[in-house]
């Protein structure tokens, strides 16, 4: 049974472009997004974002077919 799929591994590299993209925002801005307080800067939702974009490129690693 294969279960890697290369659309999965491409969606999970674009939603981990679009969480770097959001820890690039978040620790650049200040802003209210998804925040309680718009006047500092949310060092820990940038890091979290970075986090879940490490994660979704490793599940985007794990899903592409491998070839050889």
């Amino acid at each position: 049974m294969n279960t890697r799929s290369p659309m999965l591994a491409i969606l999970l590299a674009l939603v981990g472009v679009l969480f770097v993209a959001l820890a690039i925002f978040y620790a650049t801005t200040k802003t209210g997004l998804l925040a309680s307080d718009a006047t500092v800067i949310h060092y820990k939702h940038a890091i979290l974002s970075a986090a879940l974009a490490v994660l979704c490129f490793v599940g985007a690693n794990f899903a592409r077919r491998r070839t050889g």
